[in-house]
């Protein structure tokens, strides 16, 4: 009777229905990771049945929204058609890509050479997590010591400005593609305009009262890309001009940075003066203080006022009394505001819309920002008011001519010399 009773129990395991249930809980779990994995897979344009050892995932997408996102169905399916299938989908809201950011992206910010885009192969540097071929200018062994002392200061990658030189002028424009097709080889859709979150760090320290120990800022540029290359710089066609800060003038192509163009300012470096702008001391700064400014371009028929406010019609470099300048004036016997040897951040928005058959764009800046979301540049941010606020209508033509970008930084410095660490970088557009 024993032996007959443990021989039942053998054959209720065994038998198919007990096993088939089994079998079934199993495949649902398997059904299930491989939607999982399906969704985690997806990128746009994605769709349709991916086989794996375990089973096949298929995707669908409807979008993108307004708001850039695609609605994804990711169904997982194990043994179809047998008595043991299982499915299971899942459902997700999913952005069309990452933002760009240095983490991913840093290596397709293209290096300047002299002669296009720089006068010198140490003004703008990239340092990656990891050892690139030497840039253009410099042997591999100089490339190796630079890269082995500059690499772990910032985490992700950074971006180095001025390179502690003395009259350099230079730019740096991504180049990479993003989003299936919003950017080509760093030719991007402006579309309804952008955010932009980095940290920088001036590693100088300037305590002068009027803040002329060091050199002379940098801009975060927007440019047209139909007539900027990637080549694309300001600065003096010869010498020295830190004041044009790599934005103004007619740069070593004799064309500069033509525009339509925005740029944000980051001037440390007071040059009030207001006469001819092909003359030293030119860009009618408000006063010896560090400032933000918002930048268009000047009097069509130079590049020599592109940076000086008040300079231009339609439209007009802002000046102190608008929302588009901002500064910080220095406090007791301290360091200038910028200048103190300390990281910064700065997030930039450009809100852009068509209006009466030219652009309505609104340009906003919040140094140092602090609120919830200040870094998160897949929404704007409303937890601050903004230092810099301001709005401009572009004619047709220019408004069309910013329907396809570059963006990245310029640098200039003249008799004093400047390092500037651009860093934590990201970027996404406003859909």
């Amino acid at each position: 009777m024993l032996l007959l009773s443990a021989l039942a129990a053998s054959i209720t395991l065994l038998s198919p229905g007990a096993a088939q249930t089994k079998l079934a809980g199993i495949n649902e779990a398997r059904a299930y990771y491989l939607a999982l994995s399906g969704l985690n897979f997806w990128s746009p344009g994605k769709t349709g049945s991916y086989t794996l050892a375990t089973g096949t995932f298929i995707l669908n997408q409807t979008g993108p929204d307004a708001g850039g996102y695609y609605t994804v169905t990711s169904l997982g399916r194990v043994s179809p058609g047998l008595p043991s299938e299982a499915n299971h989908q899942l459902t997700a809201r999913r952005k069309s890509a990452k933002p760009i950011n240095f983490d991913d992206d840093i290596d397709d910010f293209i290096l300047p050479t002299v002669g296009q885009g720089t006068n010198n192969a140490r003004s703008i540097l990239v340092f990656d997590s990891d050892l690139a071929d030497a840039p253009p200018g410099l042997s591999e062994h100089e490339w190796a010591t630079l890269w082995a002392d500059n690499v772990n200061r910032y985490a992700g990658g950074w971006v180095r400005l001025g390179g502690g030189l003395t009259n350099s002028h230079g730019a740096i424009w991504y180049g990479g593609d993003y989003d299936a097709g919003t950017c080509s080889n760093g030719r991007c859709t402006l579309g309804r305009g952008l955010r932009a979150y980095f940290a920088f760090a001036f590693f100088g320290y300037d305590d002068s009262n009027d803040s002329t120990r060091c050199a002379d800022g940098f801009t975060f540029a927007v440019v047209t890309a139909a007539n900027d290359p990637a080549t694309a710089v300001g600065g003096p066609a010869s010498g020295s001009r830190g004041e044009y800060l790599g934005y103004a003038g007619p740069g070593p192509s004799g064309h500069g940075i033509v525009p339509p163009k925005i740029a944000l300012e980051v001037d440390t470096y007071p040059n009030k003066g207001r006469g001819r702008t092909t003359d030293v001391n030119s860009r009618a700064d408000a006063g010896n203080a560090n400032h933000l400014a918002v930048l268009y371009w000047g009097d069509a028929a130079t590049p020599y006022d592109d940076n000086t406010h008040g300079a231009g019609t339609s439209p007009v470099n802002p000046e102190k009394q608008s929302g588009g300048y901002y500064e910080q004036a220095r406090r007791g016997n301290g360091p200038n505001w910028l200048e103190d040897g300390q990281p910064h951040s700065l997030r930039l928005e450009i809100h852009r819309s068509d209006a009466g058959g030219g652009g309505d764009y609104q340009v906003r800046a919040w140094i140092d920002p602090a609120g919830e979301g200040h870094a998160d540049v897949t929404a704007d941010y409303a937890a601050q008011t903004p230092q810099i606020e301001h709005r401009v209508t572009l004619a047709a033509a220019d408004h069309a001519g910013l329907d396809a970008i570059r963006f990245g930084w310029t640098e200039g410095t003249g008799g004093q010399s400047q390092t500037v660490a651009i860093y934590d970088f990201s970027l996404d557009f406003r859909r």
